[in-house]
């Protein structure tokens, strides 16, 4: 819930801005700029009639991922870290160092592929975050868990520890199955006839 609820409002003010804000800006190789708090997420009219842009659509998008790469870390660190530093945590993954290593790959910067300063003419490849969501979250939670240590008396005792409920487990796994139809579908940003 930490994750979500403050890593929306960390990637609505600054993440998207140095991931993907480039409005009518230039493009940087190491982050971007534009649209700072959603600025040019909606268009006015002379009338009064605000319109959504399609930045509105890729911020809730990608956002997805953001909140994605930041609760990969909370398995890591489960039961070892105090709420204040989780949430400290939270807000650098999702302000800072998730939203460049995005800018860096998918953002069009310095490993995208095809500009003067691009490391080479390919680029990164990735599809649905696997390469990117999934090595933030991963390296955030190896470094968090190395950091905080082993789990204190979590092994001392002989008790089994049996999953709370099976019911809840398939029912988990189902509707997990059903978003990554949708998500990994989704994420080609496109639809083609047949």
């Amino acid at each position: 819930l930490v994750d979500v609820c403050v890593g929306t409002m960390c990637w609505w003010a600054f993440g998207w801005t140095l991931a993907y804000g480039i409005a009518d800006g230039e493009n940087n190789a190491f982050a971007n700029s534009n649209q700072v708090f959603g600025t040019g997420f909606t268009e006015a009219s002379d009338d009064g009639i605000f319109t959504p842009s399609n930045a509105m659509l890729g911020w809730f998008f990608q956002w997805a991922f953001c909140s994605a790469a930041a609760t990969i870390v909370s398995g890591g660190v489960a039961e070892r870290v105090q709420f204040p530093g989780y949430l400290l945590f939270t807000i650098v993954m999702t302000t800072w160092i998730y939203p460049v290593v995005v800018h860096w790959t998918w953002g069009y910067g310095w490993l995208s592929g095809g500009d003067d300063y691009q490391i080479n003419p390919t680029g990164f490849m990735d599809f649905a975050g696997s390469g990117i969501v999934h090595m933030c979250g991963g390296v955030g939670a190896l470094v968090g868990a190395v950091s905080v240590g082993p789990r204190s008396g979590r092994f001392d005792s002989v008790e089994p520890f049996d999953p709370h409920s099976l019911p809840l487990l398939v029912l988990g796994t189902f509707i997990l199955w059903f978003g990554w139809y949708g998500f990994n579908c989704g994420s080609t940003l496109g639809l083609q006839d047949a």
